[in-house]
């Protein structure tokens, strides 16, 4: 069979730089750089003076039209679904492919829970000696946590919710948590485009590192440097073949012809993240979206995992 020429014809993206696609483009292309704060949560702590990025205003019940799927989705699930139905509407996707030929290829980032959520169960969880009791966690603190706190954090819900709320029921593939892995999120959607095996793929990341629980764990694991801060953010993008494209006469951003998955023994680099700063799974499909939408010919990314994405790209 005859490779399929794979070409992007919607681009979601949501992160500091802007809240929609547009934003961030002309975000990016002005030369400007996330706004910071510091986190509320961890003031009177070791990292009370560390900064965050911040994301811009933006109505979620307004962008995911009601209100009625939010007391599901964590933080993760509002951004990739923002982002992937910016990406589904602008390609028209649904109404020129059928749901059982589309496929969702996604990457997430760490599990994470607001605090407000687990908070109740973490006292109750606590033994008499101030220690944290698994034990006490099953007698006690599961019994005091509301059940649909498990929505908010397993970290495969977000591309669930958006299959939930866009009605696809296509081939799916979820990777998790890295860079790398989002690289190989990407590199599955080409191929099953290129190959025929979908006829049209939406493939992107949501990532919250900047969550303060997850913050925490980045640092104290060494995932992210003194001088780095973490951004929350996510792309979705909208692949399918360059004829069904013609076809349909639907806006081709780019074309993707080649995708490279490769370990590596350099260090990190992210072309992201020092403006918006490090967004771990998010950063590969957001440097994809800005790709399709700076006419980029390439980028690359490398990140905690040491597995190095590359991309090459040309015109439709």
């Amino acid at each position: 069979m005859k490779e399929a020429e794979v070409v992007a014809t919607g681009i979601g993206i949501m992160g500091p730089l802007g809240a929609t696609a547009s934003e961030f483009k002309a975000s990016w292309e002005a030369g400007d750089r996330a706004v910071r704060q510091p986190l509320k949560e961890l003031a009177g702590t070791p990292l009370e003076s560390a900064e965050i990025a911040v994301l811009p205003p933006f109505d979620a019940a307004e962008r995911l039209g009601g209100r009625r799927m939010l007391k599901y989705m964590s933080d993760a699930a509002v951004l990739g679904c923002i982002a992937a139905r910016e990406a589904l509407l602008e390609a028209d996707a649904l109404k020129r492919f059928t749901p059982e030929r589309i496929g969702l290829y996604a990457a997430t980032g760490l599990a994470a829970a607001n605090v407000r959520d687990v908070a109740t169960m973490i006292e109750e969880s606590i033994d008499d000696q101030g220690e944290f009791s698994c034990q006490l966690l099953g007698t006690r603190g599961l019994a005091a946590t509301n059940p649909l706190i498990s929505f908010k954090i397993l970290a495969n819900m977000p591309p669930c919710l958006i299959s939930i709320m866009e009605g696809i029921r296509g081939p799916n593939l979820i990777f998790t948590p890295w860079e790398g892995q989002a690289g190989a999120a990407i590199q599955e959607a080409w191929l099953a485009v290129r190959n025929g095996e979908v006829d049209c793929a939406l493939v992107g990341a949501a990532d919250t590192a900047s969550c303060p629980s997850t913050f925490v764990y980045l640092r104290q694991s060494g995932l992210l440097k003194d001088n780095e801060f973490p951004a929350s953010g996510a792309a979705y993008l909208v692949l399918e073949s360059g004829a069904s494209a013609r076809r349909d006469g639907a806006r081709a951003y780019c074309a993707v012809r080649r995708v490279e998955m490769a370990t590596s023994e350099s260090a990190m680099h992210d072309p992201l993240s020092e403006r918006i700063g490090r967004t771990f799974a998010g950063a590969p499909a957001i440097l994809l979206g800005l790709a399709g939408l700076c006419h980029w010919n390439e980028l690359s990314v490398c990140g905690a995992d040491r597995r190095e994405l590359h991309i090459e790209l040309g015109q439709a």
